[in-house]
Protein backbone atom coordinates (compact mmCIF):
# COMPACT_ATOMS: atom_id res chain seq x y z
CA UNK A 1 0.00 0.00 0.00
CA UNK A 2 3.21 2.50 0.63
CA UNK A 3 3.97 2.24 -2.84
CA UNK A 4 0.62 2.89 -3.87
CA UNK A 5 0.40 6.00 -2.02
CA UNK A 6 3.98 7.18 -2.81
CA UNK A 7 3.04 6.78 -6.48
CA UNK A 8 -0.08 9.09 -6.35
CA UNK A 9 1.75 11.73 -4.56
CA UNK A 10 5.18 11.56 -7.07
CA UNK A 11 3.16 12.08 -9.78
CA UNK A 12 0.44 14.47 -8.92
CA UNK A 13 3.42 16.69 -8.11
CA UNK A 14 4.88 16.32 -10.87
CA UNK A 15 1.35 17.15 -12.91
CA UNK A 16 1.53 13.62 -14.85
CA UNK A 17 -1.78 11.92 -13.69
CA UNK A 18 -2.76 9.46 -15.96
CA UNK A 19 -5.54 6.78 -15.72
CA UNK A 20 -2.78 4.38 -16.39
CA UNK A 21 -1.90 5.14 -13.07
CA UNK A 22 -5.16 3.82 -11.81
CA UNK A 23 -4.79 0.41 -13.66
CA UNK A 24 -1.37 -0.29 -11.95
CA UNK A 25 -2.99 0.55 -8.54
CA UNK A 26 -5.81 -1.69 -8.93
CA UNK A 27 -2.96 -4.65 -9.84
CA UNK A 28 -1.23 -3.54 -7.13
CA UNK A 29 -4.19 -3.74 -4.54
CA UNK A 30 -5.52 -6.76 -5.99
CA UNK A 31 -2.58 -9.12 -5.77
CA UNK A 32 -1.21 -7.91 -2.56
CA UNK A 33 0.19 -10.26 0.19
CA UNK A 34 -2.78 -10.59 2.43
CA UNK A 35 -1.82 -13.81 4.33
CA UNK A 36 -5.25 -15.32 3.69
CA UNK A 37 -4.33 -19.15 2.82
CA UNK A 38 -7.76 -19.61 0.74
CA UNK A 39 -6.59 -16.62 -1.64
CA UNK A 40 -2.72 -17.94 -1.43
CA UNK A 41 -4.61 -20.88 -3.59
CA UNK A 42 -6.41 -18.77 -5.63
CA UNK A 43 -3.76 -17.29 -6.62
CA UNK A 44 -1.83 -20.49 -7.59
CA UNK A 45 -4.91 -21.42 -9.16
CA UNK A 46 -5.04 -18.65 -11.04
CA UNK A 47 -1.60 -19.01 -12.30
CA UNK A 48 -2.31 -22.47 -13.55
CA UNK A 49 -4.44 -21.25 -16.04
CA UNK A 50 -2.08 -18.41 -16.69
CA UNK A 51 0.38 -21.38 -17.44
CA UNK A 52 -2.38 -22.80 -20.03
CA UNK A 53 -2.47 -19.70 -21.39
CA UNK A 54 1.02 -19.05 -22.38
CA UNK A 55 0.84 -22.43 -23.82
CA UNK A 56 -2.17 -22.04 -26.12
CA UNK A 57 -0.65 -18.76 -26.88
CA UNK A 58 2.29 -20.38 -27.99
CA UNK A 59 0.64 -23.00 -30.16
CA UNK A 60 -0.99 -20.11 -31.76
CA UNK A 61 1.92 -18.38 -32.49
CA UNK A 62 3.27 -21.61 -34.00
CA UNK A 63 0.47 -21.41 -36.35
CA UNK A 64 0.91 -17.77 -37.18
CA UNK A 65 4.66 -18.33 -38.30
CA UNK A 66 3.82 -21.62 -40.47
CA UNK A 67 0.80 -19.22 -42.23
CA UNK A 68 3.07 -16.90 -42.42
CA UNK A 69 1.55 -14.22 -40.41
CA UNK A 70 3.78 -11.35 -38.64
CA UNK A 71 1.60 -8.03 -37.42
CA UNK A 72 5.10 -6.41 -36.47
CA UNK A 73 7.03 -6.52 -39.38
CA UNK A 74 5.91 -3.24 -41.60
CA UNK A 75 8.36 -1.24 -43.20
CA UNK A 76 8.86 1.19 -39.98
CA UNK A 77 9.24 -2.30 -37.55
CA UNK A 78 12.12 -2.81 -40.59
CA UNK A 79 13.73 0.60 -40.22
CA UNK A 80 13.61 0.81 -36.30
CA UNK A 81 15.35 -2.55 -36.07
CA UNK A 82 17.96 -1.62 -38.71
CA UNK A 83 16.75 -4.07 -41.43
CA UNK A 84 16.14 -7.00 -39.26
CA UNK A 85 12.96 -8.63 -39.46
CA UNK A 86 11.21 -10.08 -35.86
CA UNK A 87 8.54 -12.69 -35.57
CA UNK A 88 5.95 -11.34 -33.50
CA UNK A 89 3.07 -13.45 -34.56
CA UNK A 90 -0.23 -12.77 -33.56
CA UNK A 91 1.03 -10.17 -31.01
CA UNK A 92 1.71 -6.53 -31.92
CA UNK A 93 5.44 -6.65 -30.37
CA UNK A 94 8.06 -9.54 -30.74
CA UNK A 95 8.88 -9.58 -26.81
CA UNK A 96 4.94 -10.35 -26.04
CA UNK A 97 5.28 -13.36 -27.97
CA UNK A 98 9.13 -14.13 -26.96
CA UNK A 99 8.09 -14.00 -22.73
CA UNK A 100 4.91 -15.66 -23.28
CA UNK A 101 6.57 -18.21 -25.18
CA UNK A 102 9.73 -18.41 -22.51
CA UNK A 103 7.49 -19.23 -20.16
CA UNK A 104 5.37 -21.79 -21.89
CA UNK A 105 9.06 -23.23 -22.33
CA UNK A 106 9.06 -23.67 -18.16
CA UNK A 107 5.75 -25.00 -18.08
CA UNK A 108 6.22 -27.77 -20.06
CA UNK A 109 9.34 -28.62 -18.86
CA UNK A 110 7.97 -29.00 -14.96
CA UNK A 111 5.40 -30.89 -15.98
CA UNK A 112 7.50 -33.28 -18.06
CA UNK A 113 9.65 -34.00 -15.22
CA UNK A 114 7.22 -34.43 -12.80
CA UNK A 115 7.05 -37.90 -10.65
CA UNK A 116 3.56 -38.21 -11.72
CA UNK A 117 1.27 -41.15 -13.38
CA UNK A 118 1.16 -38.87 -16.69
CA UNK A 119 0.63 -41.36 -20.03
CA UNK A 120 3.73 -41.21 -22.42
CA UNK A 121 1.89 -39.61 -25.14
CA UNK A 122 1.43 -36.70 -22.43
CA UNK A 123 4.51 -36.48 -21.60
CA UNK A 124 5.96 -36.12 -25.23
CA UNK A 125 3.58 -33.94 -26.04
CA UNK A 126 4.84 -31.69 -23.31
CA UNK A 127 8.31 -32.58 -25.26
CA UNK A 128 6.76 -30.95 -28.00
CA UNK A 129 5.97 -28.13 -26.27
CA UNK A 130 9.27 -27.53 -24.99
CA UNK A 131 10.51 -27.63 -28.37
CA UNK A 132 8.21 -25.70 -30.38
CA UNK A 133 8.17 -22.65 -27.41
CA UNK A 134 12.47 -22.44 -27.42
CA UNK A 135 11.52 -22.36 -31.33
CA UNK A 136 9.34 -19.08 -31.29
CA UNK A 137 11.42 -17.75 -28.17
CA UNK A 138 14.09 -18.15 -30.90
CA UNK A 139 12.29 -16.32 -33.98
CA UNK A 140 11.19 -13.53 -31.83
CA UNK A 141 15.11 -13.02 -31.40
CA UNK A 142 14.36 -11.93 -28.06
CA UNK A 143 18.14 -12.82 -26.33
CA UNK A 144 17.06 -12.75 -22.42
CA UNK A 145 13.61 -14.82 -22.82
CA UNK A 146 15.88 -17.68 -24.94
CA UNK A 147 18.71 -17.97 -22.62
CA UNK A 148 16.82 -17.37 -19.14
CA UNK A 149 14.15 -19.89 -20.48
CA UNK A 150 16.80 -22.78 -20.33
CA UNK A 151 18.44 -21.46 -17.10
CA UNK A 152 15.13 -21.60 -15.64
CA UNK A 153 14.33 -24.50 -17.08
CA UNK A 154 17.44 -26.49 -15.43
CA UNK A 155 16.76 -24.33 -12.29
CA UNK A 156 12.94 -26.57 -12.40
CA UNK A 157 14.98 -29.85 -12.74
CA UNK A 158 16.99 -29.48 -10.04
CA UNK A 159 14.71 -28.18 -7.41
CA UNK A 160 11.87 -30.56 -8.27
CA UNK A 161 14.16 -33.66 -8.52
CA UNK A 162 14.58 -35.55 -5.26
CA UNK A 163 17.36 -37.27 -5.93
CA UNK A 164 20.40 -37.00 -7.55
CA UNK A 165 20.29 -40.39 -9.84
CA UNK A 166 16.92 -39.00 -11.00
CA UNK A 167 18.74 -35.70 -11.63
CA UNK A 168 21.32 -37.20 -13.63
CA UNK A 169 18.89 -39.06 -15.84
CA UNK A 170 16.35 -35.93 -16.04
CA UNK A 171 19.73 -34.35 -17.05
CA UNK A 172 20.78 -36.66 -19.77
CA UNK A 173 17.60 -36.85 -21.09
CA UNK A 174 17.52 -33.35 -21.81
CA UNK A 175 21.03 -32.96 -23.11
CA UNK A 176 20.54 -35.82 -25.95
CA UNK A 177 17.05 -34.07 -26.81
CA UNK A 178 18.85 -30.77 -27.48
CA UNK A 179 21.89 -31.85 -29.29
CA UNK A 180 19.59 -33.76 -31.17
CA UNK A 181 17.18 -30.66 -31.89
CA UNK A 182 20.07 -28.18 -32.04
CA UNK A 183 20.59 -28.02 -35.49
CA UNK A 184 16.73 -27.19 -36.74
CA UNK A 185 17.15 -24.27 -33.74
CA UNK A 186 20.20 -22.88 -35.01
CA UNK A 187 19.09 -22.85 -38.31
CA UNK A 188 16.47 -20.59 -37.31
CA UNK A 189 18.26 -18.36 -35.09
CA UNK A 190 18.66 -15.77 -37.96
CA UNK A 191 16.77 -13.49 -36.26
CA UNK A 192 18.68 -13.14 -33.19
CA UNK A 193 22.03 -13.55 -34.46
CA UNK A 194 21.26 -10.93 -36.88
CA UNK A 195 20.16 -8.56 -34.29
CA UNK A 196 23.60 -9.50 -31.67
CA UNK A 197 25.56 -8.66 -35.20
CA UNK A 198 23.54 -5.74 -35.98
CA UNK A 199 23.43 -3.58 -33.13
CA UNK A 200 26.44 -4.61 -31.33
CA UNK A 201 28.90 -5.01 -34.02
CA UNK A 202 27.79 -2.68 -36.90
CA UNK A 203 26.43 0.47 -34.53
CA UNK A 204 28.74 -0.53 -31.40
CA UNK A 205 25.84 0.03 -29.15
CA UNK A 206 23.20 -3.02 -27.36
CA UNK A 207 19.93 -2.20 -28.00
CA UNK A 208 19.19 -0.76 -24.56
CA UNK A 209 21.60 1.86 -24.77
CA UNK A 210 19.83 5.16 -25.77
CA UNK A 211 17.14 3.54 -24.06
CA UNK A 212 18.71 3.32 -20.90
CA UNK A 213 20.87 6.84 -21.87
CA UNK A 214 17.07 8.20 -21.41
CA UNK A 215 15.88 7.01 -18.32
CA UNK A 216 19.32 8.31 -16.69
CA UNK A 217 18.35 11.68 -17.85
CA UNK A 218 15.06 11.50 -16.28
CA UNK A 219 16.27 10.52 -13.33
CA UNK A 220 19.18 12.94 -13.07
CA UNK A 221 16.26 15.63 -13.45
CA UNK A 222 14.30 14.59 -10.57
CA UNK A 223 16.53 12.28 -8.68
CA UNK A 224 14.44 12.12 -5.41
CA UNK A 225 10.61 11.50 -6.56
CA UNK A 226 11.44 10.69 -10.09
CA UNK A 227 9.50 12.40 -13.19
CA UNK A 228 5.75 10.15 -12.09
CA UNK A 229 4.51 7.79 -13.06
CA UNK A 230 4.16 6.14 -17.22
CA UNK A 231 5.66 9.42 -17.50
CA UNK A 232 8.96 9.90 -19.82
CA UNK A 233 11.24 12.66 -21.27
CA UNK A 234 12.86 16.14 -19.32
CA UNK A 235 11.39 19.39 -18.90
CA UNK A 236 9.17 20.81 -21.53
CA UNK A 237 9.36 17.48 -23.91
CA UNK A 238 8.21 15.35 -20.33
CA UNK A 239 4.65 13.51 -21.52
CA UNK A 240 2.54 10.73 -20.33
CA UNK A 241 1.80 8.19 -22.72
CA UNK A 242 3.08 4.63 -23.80
CA UNK A 243 7.12 4.66 -25.01
CA UNK A 244 9.89 1.51 -24.63
CA UNK A 245 11.69 2.11 -21.58
CA UNK A 246 14.64 -0.02 -21.91
CA UNK A 247 14.06 -1.88 -18.65
CA UNK A 248 11.95 -2.42 -15.72
CA UNK A 249 14.29 -1.56 -12.74
CA UNK A 250 15.94 1.67 -14.26
CA UNK A 251 11.93 2.58 -15.31
CA UNK A 252 11.50 2.52 -11.63
CA UNK A 253 14.33 4.69 -10.94
CA UNK A 254 13.49 7.26 -13.50
CA UNK A 255 9.49 7.68 -12.53
CA UNK A 256 9.96 7.34 -8.95
CA UNK A 257 13.21 8.21 -8.18
CA UNK A 258 15.32 7.27 -5.31
CA UNK A 259 12.28 7.02 -2.78
CA UNK A 260 10.58 4.54 -5.22
CA UNK A 261 13.35 2.48 -5.72
CA UNK A 262 14.07 1.87 -2.12
CA UNK A 263 9.70 0.71 -2.12
CA UNK A 264 10.50 -1.60 -4.64
CA UNK A 265 13.78 -2.93 -3.22
CA UNK A 266 11.92 -4.22 -0.02
CA UNK A 267 8.90 -5.98 -2.12
CA UNK A 268 11.81 -7.78 -3.70
CA UNK A 269 13.82 -8.55 -0.59
CA UNK A 270 10.31 -9.40 0.95
CA UNK A 271 9.58 -11.79 -1.76
CA UNK A 272 13.10 -13.17 -2.07
CA UNK A 273 13.68 -16.54 -0.78
CA UNK A 274 16.39 -19.70 -1.14
CA UNK A 275 15.22 -22.56 -2.97
CA UNK A 276 15.51 -25.06 0.24
CA UNK A 277 12.35 -22.81 1.59
CA UNK A 278 10.62 -23.62 -1.63
CA UNK A 279 11.42 -27.70 -1.08
CA UNK A 280 10.16 -30.13 -4.25
CA UNK A 281 6.85 -29.59 -4.70
CA UNK A 282 6.37 -28.85 -8.53
CA UNK A 283 3.86 -26.24 -8.49
CA UNK A 284 5.73 -24.14 -5.79
CA UNK A 285 9.00 -24.99 -7.80
CA UNK A 286 7.38 -23.67 -10.89
CA UNK A 287 6.10 -20.24 -9.64
CA UNK A 288 9.45 -19.58 -7.97
CA UNK A 289 11.53 -20.29 -11.25
CA UNK A 290 8.94 -17.40 -12.73
CA UNK A 291 9.71 -15.11 -9.74
CA UNK A 292 13.33 -15.69 -10.81
CA UNK A 293 12.41 -15.30 -14.57
CA UNK A 294 10.51 -11.81 -14.19
CA UNK A 295 13.26 -10.30 -11.39
CA UNK A 296 16.47 -10.95 -13.85
CA UNK A 297 13.80 -10.26 -17.54
CA UNK A 298 13.25 -6.83 -15.68
CA UNK A 299 16.30 -6.31 -16.16
CA UNK A 300 15.69 -5.37 -20.00
CA UNK A 301 12.29 -5.03 -20.40
CA UNK A 302 10.08 -2.76 -18.94
CA UNK A 303 6.23 -4.13 -18.45
CA UNK A 304 6.63 -4.22 -14.08
CA UNK A 305 4.99 -0.40 -14.17
CA UNK A 306 3.26 -1.35 -17.84
CA UNK A 307 -0.59 -1.63 -16.05
CA UNK A 308 -2.21 -2.28 -19.73
CA UNK A 309 0.00 -5.23 -20.63
CA UNK A 310 -0.59 -8.68 -19.55
CA UNK A 311 3.04 -9.44 -18.34
CA UNK A 312 2.42 -6.33 -15.01
CA UNK A 313 -0.30 -8.57 -13.77
CA UNK A 314 1.78 -11.79 -14.01
CA UNK A 315 4.95 -9.94 -12.16
CA UNK A 316 2.90 -8.68 -9.37
CA UNK A 317 0.14 -11.67 -9.01
CA UNK A 318 3.78 -13.40 -8.46
CA UNK A 319 5.33 -11.56 -6.09
CA UNK A 320 2.35 -10.97 -4.05
CA UNK A 321 2.42 -15.19 -4.15
CA UNK A 322 6.18 -15.14 -3.04
CA UNK A 323 5.85 -12.72 -0.09
CA UNK A 324 3.22 -14.84 1.08
CA UNK A 325 4.69 -18.08 0.74
CA UNK A 326 7.19 -16.55 3.22
CA UNK A 327 4.80 -15.09 5.97
CA UNK A 328 2.67 -17.81 6.08
CA UNK A 329 2.47 -19.95 9.07
CA UNK A 330 4.01 -23.57 8.29
CA UNK A 331 0.85 -25.18 10.33
CA UNK A 332 -1.38 -23.49 7.88
CA UNK A 333 0.77 -23.46 4.54
CA UNK A 334 0.66 -27.30 4.82
CA UNK A 335 -3.14 -27.42 4.22
CA UNK A 336 -1.94 -26.10 0.85
CA UNK A 337 -0.27 -29.47 -0.76
CA UNK A 338 -3.73 -30.53 -1.40
CA UNK A 339 -4.20 -28.12 -4.17
CA UNK A 340 -0.96 -30.56 -5.27
CA UNK A 341 -0.02 -31.50 -8.79
CA UNK A 342 -3.04 -32.43 -10.23
CA UNK A 343 -4.16 -28.91 -10.55
CA UNK A 344 -1.05 -27.86 -13.19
Amino acid sequence: MGLIVFLWLTTIVNGMLDFRLVIFSVILYLFRPTGNVELHQYKMKLMKCIYWGFGIVTLANFYAKRAGINLKQGAEWMELNRGFSEFSGFATHPMWTSCAAAISTTFFVSLAFRKTDMKSWQRYGCYGMILISLYITMISASRAAFFLALACSALIIWMQTEKFTAFMRNALIVGFTVLFFAPILMDNAAAMQNKMNGLEVTTKNTSRDALWAERMAEFNSSPIIGIGFAAHGVGANKQVGRNESGGGFITVLAQTGIIGVIFVALIWAAATVMPRRIGTDPNKVLLYSSFVFFSIHSIVEGYMFQGGWYLCLVIWLIIGFMIEHKTLPEEEYEDLEEVGEKDF
